[in-house]
């Protein structure tokens, strides 16, 4: 084994993790989020000798598997499927609650990311403009938009929903 192969099994093992979450709150099936991990490494050992040892080794992962998401939901949007809303996108996440999970599944596909990217995966603001392809400034504005859009959505969940509270005499 080469160097630059235990470099990537590295890779790999670190990252694959995240990889898969970032692809699964993007395509929101989690057999298809599979698929875009895997088509994600295929790709990244195929361009591996590409990658410039001085940027983010995680950040150029999640934004190969961002590319291999949109692709792929391009290629289910032109057969005219949609992605599944499986048991485990619709709220049975470990970290959000049932509200939550709804409500961010109703923001746009780029709100989506940019919170998950920011609030979901920590990462700083340049490194999720690299991801996305766009300035500090576009992550900025549309994290603030995303945000806005979550709180609302919340609230309006609140207020619509009947109060289970019950008073006892």
């Amino acid at each position: 084994m080469t160097s630059s192969d235990a470099e990537f099994d590295d890779a790999v093992r670190c990252h694959a993790t995240r990889v898969r979450h970032y692809a699964l709150r993007l395509v929101r099936d989690p057999w298809l989020a599979d698929d875009v991990l895997q088509e994600t490494f295929l790709r990244a050992w195929k361009y591996w000798s590409t990658f410039r040892s001085d940027s983010n080794r995680e950040a150029w992962l999640i934004r190969i598997c961002r590319n291999v998401a949109f692709d792929l939901l391009a290629q289910r949007n032109r057969r005219r499927e949609s992605p599944l809303r499986d048991e485990e996108t619709s709220g049975a996440s470990s970290l959000l609650s049932l509200d939550t999970s709804e409500a961010l599944l109703d923001l746009s596909l780029e709100h989506r990311e940019v919170i998950f990217l920011v609030d979901f995966l920590e990462y700083e603001y340049d490194v999720a403009a690299e991801i996305l392809g766009v300035p500090v400034g576009t992550v900025r504005s549309r994290l603030h938009r995303a945000r806005s859009a979550l709180r609302t959505s919340m609230r309006d969940a609140e207020h619509a929903s009947p109060s289970t509270v019950t008073r006892s005499a």
